[in-house]
């Protein structure tokens, strides 16, 4: 495994929280907070600069093409909707707004605005194109709400359900997976109760999947992510604790069980799936995220990370070591089962390489 710096980006004195690629990985939209060194205006007012920025990525350059300005305090994520319902971006706010903007002949308006909530809106998801245009909102004010666009009468409704007492900080939807009756559609997600919730959705009404899931977590549940996998529901959950538990249901409707807890050095902040549901990764507040793999033994194996230092390859070792391996770095580690299945069947590969004989 390698990776390389594609392109990086002039924030200038702002803080951003969140940052996400469009469908095709060629524009990239961030959320602004607030700036570090606060700037004031002709009365010596504070600004609060919160607004969303659009960069055009293409041919590894850096362009700035829209910053959208509709917020009226920092702004926490930023959410692509699917290409086949046109150029739609999802943005959520500490002012308690979610605004759906839409890009019309290369200018960018509000498309709907969403002020029901009566605190931070923390997260947003859009759901996967199957179900239509649907955005999940998770807020502290306890609840979940989905924006659902009804394309016969061109306007937006709103549902909403209690999800977590105390606050909910983050939501993923599950891919959708044809089962009798239709499309199965469901959200997991994460709460300042320390707890994962599971919900489904039945005729237009949402209700919490039983069994519930049994507690983990020891400290709030920072970011829930449903791993794009239709033969089993895989969902992390990463939380404050400095763990990452990972769920696993065989088949929908049989209780969850936790496959395993990974221990990480700081408090994590974010999980994301790879688009193929391979890879792991994981941002804590320390500065760094990591690349975990799931490995023969179903345990989850570091095989990168990435920090202001720069990226670094733990995937192959440099050489063996007395009671353990030297990896790339330099920094010794202990030998995993995970080594020795690798160096099994490694050897079992070359054994039948072997059978063949030299190759001419």
């Amino acid at each position: 495994m390698s990776g390389q710096v594609v392109v990086t980006f002039d924030t200038g004195n702002t803080a951003f929280h969140d940052a996400q690629l469009d469908y095709y990985g060629k524009r990239a939209a961030a959320a602004c907070g607030t700036p570090q060194v606060p700037a004031e205006d002709a009365q010596g007012k504070t600004e609060t600069n919160s607004v969303v920025s659009i960069w055009d990525i293409t041919d590894n350059q850096q362009r700035l093409i829209a910053q959208l300005q509709g917020h009226e305090g920092p702004v926490w994520k930023v959410a692509w909707a699917h290409p086949k319902f046109g150029s739609l971006l999802a943005t959520c706010s500490y002012d308690m707004k979610v605004i759906i903007w839409k890009e019309i002949n290369g200018q960018w308006q509000k498309a709907y605005v969403d002020s029901s909530h009566t605190a931070s809106v923390n997260d947003i998801a859009f759901c996967p194109w199957e179900h239509g245009l649907r955005l999940a909102c998770a807020s502290s004010d306890g609840t979940v709400s989905v924006l659902t666009y009804s394309p016969t009468e061109a306007q937006w409704r709103r549902s909403d359900f209690k999800a977590h007492a105390c606050g909910v900080n983050s939501v993923s939807w599950s891919p959708a997976v044809q089962r009798e009756g239709g499309l199965s559609m469901r959200l997991a997600s994460g709460g300042c109760d320390n707890n994962v919730c599971i919900w489904k959705c039945e005729n237009d009404m949402w209700s919490q999947e039983m069994p519930q899931l049994m507690p983990s977590h020891t400290n709030w549940v920072r970011q829930v992510a449903w791993r794009p996998d239709t033969s089993s529901s895989v969902v992390a959950s990463g939380s404050w604790d400095k763990t990452v538990t990972i769920w696993k249901q065989e088949i929908e409707g049989q209780p969850w069980r936790q496959v395993t807890s990974i221990p990480v050095e700081a408090k994590v902040e974010s999980v994301a799936w790879s688009v193929t549901g391979s890879l792991l990764a994981i941002a804590s507040d320390d500065g760094e995220a990591s690349i975990y793999k799931e490995g023969y033994d179903g345990r989850y194996e570091k095989v990168s990370s990435c920090s202001e230092q720069g990226y670094t390859d733990l995937s192959k070792p440099a050489c063996a070591s007395p009671g353990g391996y030297e990896m790339g770095n330099g920094v010794a580690a202990a030998a995993s089962p995970t080594m020795g299945l690798n160096a099994e069947l490694e050897a079992r590969q070359q054994s039948v390489l072997d059978a063949f004989g030299p190759l001419a």
